[in-house]
């Protein structure tokens, strides 16, 4: 059983040494440092995230996603026949991104996140993996005005995807993480997005379909039939009957979100453990992963690494491993 990360992490610190990033964005901003200056602090700051990840324990990190604005922004800058909107509010959350305005026909040379990931992979020891947003959650989220048709516009955005998840698995990606929470949010849409998905699959590179905010209920077995590794399930922000349908999951990981993301109540490691034992009931062990519910960029950076702690010692106790501080 493996322990993981979902989405961005905290991108400035509790003290006055670990805000180096917003002062170098306001630094940019006025004209004082300029691009190779801001991407060195970007770096730095992208490392920082990588060892407090590792050094509670987590067995599958990924790269912070500290350069991301937003879960949308690095595709909208990147791609052709989108531009930046007005801003918006992410979901039912006290933050906000750029909206993607459709003007063309969606295009990506697959190459947005290379650079990123191939950075990552010289700075971190533990496994690492990439992320991706939903193709269901930029074309829900979009405003268009180019496709005739929402299904058009969903396999126009699945298609820049697909050429973005080939790109990383050129890096040496071996996983990546979709982050569609569209799909719970818009259980309706479920047969379109598995047409996506199979779009996705077709790369080669095993993905990890990423749900959250919102319960998976009206579409959880559907979801353990699409052509994906994994499913990510919230099991913390809703009432959810999840928890007594997991053996949905015949062939794939479930990665348990175990530890609530958007709240700074800490769990303990034995909450942690019962989430886990619970889910042993439905899941083996060889298939069961445990992460946050979401992106722990909602809260502070040590309640972050806090709760990644209980998360590692609550999931290891839970089958007796060694817990190694």
């Amino acid at each position: 059983m493996k322990t993981t990360v979902l989405g961005a992490y905290p991108k400035i610190g509790d003290d006055l040494g670990s805000q180096e990033l917003r002062r170098a964005l306001h630094r940019h901003d006025r004209g004082e440092i300029d691009e190779a200056e801001l991407a060195s602090v970007y770096e730095v700051v992208t490392r920082v995230a990588i060892r407090e990840m590792e050094e509670a324990g987590v067995d599958v990190v990924n790269d912070g996603q500290i350069r991301w604005d937003d879960a949308l922004a690095p595709f909208v800058r990147a791609w052709g026949g989108v531009e930046q909107g007005s801003l918006e509010r992410f979901y039912d959350n006290n933050t906000y991104f750029r909206q993607p305005v459709i003007t063309g026909r969606v295009t990506s040379a697959g190459d947005t996140l290379a650079r990123d990931f191939t950075f990552a992979r010289s700075a971190v020891h533990a496994e690492l993996k990439a992320s991706v947003c939903g193709p269901l959650t930029f074309a829900s989220l979009a405003q268009d005005r180019h496709y005739r048709s929402f299904e058009d516009r969903v396999l126009g955005v699945a298609a820049a995807l697909a050429a973005e998840i080939g790109g990383l698995g050129s890096a040496g990606a071996s996983l990546v993480d979709v982050e569609d929470p569209a799909l719970v949010a818009l259980p309706q849409h479920i047969e379109l997005a598995r047409e996506a998905y199979v779009r996705l699959a077709a790369t080669g590179v095993p993905l990890h379909l990423v749900t959250y905010f919102f319960p998976a209920d009206s579409i959880l077995e559907s979801l353990a039939s699409f052509s994906v590794a994994g499913v990510a399930i919230d099991i913390r922000s809703r009432d959810t009957t999840a928890f007594e349908r997991l053996d949905a999951f015949r062939t794939q990981t479930v990665v348990l979100g175990a530890v609530d993301a958007r709240n700074t109540r800490l769990e303990t490691a034995a909450e942690v453990a019962g989430y886990v034992e619970r889910a042993l009931r439905l899941v083996p062990q060889d298939r069961l992963w445990i992460a946050p519910t979401t992106s722990l960029e909602y809260l502070p950076r040590d309640v972050a690494r806090a709760k990644l702690a209980a998360l590692v010692q609550g999931a290891r106790s839970a089958v007796g491993q060694e817990v190694i501080a």
